[in-house]
């Protein structure tokens, strides 16, 4: 028999926001995974969104939940450097220690287990990390001192080091300390050391390795003799570095147009570093998937390689087989290319994103992809009025700190959590009376809880404390 209508709540509220571009308030750096981001603020704090199937985005939930906007990580204040990876994060705090979480299938989270960790778990005690890597699965990173290390899945040549064996703690790659950057693609790595030279290893099935060959390499190996090399990203299977002279160079799979000389398809693949134009004005490079992003000294953003879901950002999703320029802006400042969404910042501390946006990883609130760059800015908004009725539906504690518990009459068919600015934070689906949600991460402020059953819906304001 069919439940007669008891309710059906129709909540009006209005917001009142005021936009600012304050960059003590917005992002000073961003990395973009596969399909989760994550970003520090310039007070140290951090804080991630977009898919949390294996626990990357470090919150402690358990759940599938996708996350559209961003919220904060922990109540830390003293995050340093980030990498997002395909479903693990890995970053280092102030006081130089390793934290990671996420998928740990082959251990590459890299605490001796290969059990998902779903919170910032430190990664042994060492206190000299420096930069970090995070690959498809596994992990690469550089101490103060110069050594190299590695772990995650092993398919035969990631490590560098000869071995076939996963490695689920970081192991040292040779014996050499004097490596200056590293970045890692799927089963390829990209290094300099400290006199400029470039070496790789790894997966070389469409030249990415830059040797001239095809086939994978077991150790580093020196590619060239040039000792002016400045900067190194790995996309999937292509590869791309700068020169201290600004010239621009690529290498490896072009079926998309990742190279940037203007050529694609079968057959266009490049095995050996190809510079890229005749121009020496490139500062900064970041390969996502099969696509790459670029900054000019003049602060011009430019893109090249496959575009079908806008992660360009010029407007449209046709590959572009040179770099082109995305915009008119002469003012950004950081890039991020990550699975098939790209973001970058602008020198006031703003967060631009743009293309796909299956799982939230873009940030803004809601899952259409964007062909454009749009602006996460930060806003500051306040609260009118809030109409809601709980009568049907019973939250507590209400201000919540951890968990917030929410039982019905009927049977809940979905939660969403939204800030003030009607972003969606968070959707559930518990077909179930009684669920509770995890609120520790929430920023303390004023949230609006929407309950859905099969007979109606109501908004609650939830306060955070």
């Amino acid at each position: 028999m069919k439940k007669i209508l008891r309710h059906r709540i129709l909540v009006l509220f209005t917001l009142l926001f005021a936009h600012f571009f304050a960059t003590a308030q917005c992002f000073q750096e961003i990395s973009s995974g596969y399909n989760h981001s994550v970003a520090l603020k310039p007070d140290g704090t951090l804080w991630a969104w977009g898919a949390n199937s294996s626990g990357q985005i470090g919150n402690g939930d358990v759940n599938n939940m996708i996350f559209n906007s961003p919220i904060r990580m922990g109540t830390d204040s003293n995050w340093r450097t980030i990498s997002a990876g395909n479903y693990h994060t890995v970053a280092i705090k102030t006081d130089g220690t390793l934290w990671a979480w996420g998928l740990n299938t082959y251990g590459q989270v890299g605490d001796g287990t290969t059990t998902n960790k779903n919170i910032p778990t430190q990664i042994g005690t060492d206190n000299n990390w420096s930069r970090i890597s995070a690959a498809w699965d596994n992990t690469i990173a550089i101490k103060t001192d110069g050594t190299l290390w590695t772990w995650g899945v092993n398919h035969g040549s990631e490590f560098g080091d000869g071995s076939i064996f996963n490695y689920t703690i970081p192991t040292q790659v040779g014996t050499d300390s004097n490596w200056s950057d590293i970045n890692a693609g799927h089963y390829h790595t990209l290094a300099i050391k400290i006199d400029g030279t470039l070496w790789t290893w790894g997966g070389n099935g469409w030249g990415e390795l830059g040797d001239g060959t095809t086939t994978p390499k077991y150790f580093p190996i020196q590619i060239g003799t040039d000792t002016n090399w400045s900067a190194v990203s790995a996309g999937a299977y292509h590869s791309h570095a700068l020169k201290s002279d600004g010239t621009l160079w690529s290498w490896g799979v072009n079926y998309e147009g990742e190279i940037g000389d203007g050529s694609s398809g079968i057959n266009t693949d490049k095995h050996i570093p190809t510079q890229i134009g005749l121009t020496n004005h490139w500062t900064k490079i970041d390969a996502g998937e099969d696509f790459c992003l670029a900054l000019t000294n003049n602060g011009t953003l430019w893109g090249w390689g496959r575009n079908y879901f806008g992660q360009l950002g010029n407007g449209s999703n046709g590959n572009s087989y040179i770099p082109s320029q995305i915009g008119a802006a002469s003012n950004w400042t950081t890039i991020s290319a990550g699975g098939y969404h790209s973001q970058a910042l602008k020198a006031d501390g703003t967060l631009w994103v743009c293309g796909f946006n299956n799982m939230g990883q873009l940030g803004t609130g809601n899952t259409p992809n964007l062909y454009v760059f749009t602006a996460i800015v930060c806003p500051q908004l306040s609260v009118v009025s809030v109409t809601s009725n709980e009568t049907q539906v019973k939250i507590y504690p209400n201000p919540a700190r951890n968990d917030l518990n929410i039982q019905a009459i009927d049977t809940i068919n979905e939660i969403t959590l939204t800030d003030c600015n009607g972003r969606i934070i968070l959707t559930e689906l518990p077909n179930n009376t009684n669920t509770t949600l995890n609120v520790n991460y929430l920023q303390t402020g004023i949230y609006f809880l929407k309950i859905a059953t099969e007979n109606g819906s109501s908004v609650a304001k939830i306060v955070k404390e």
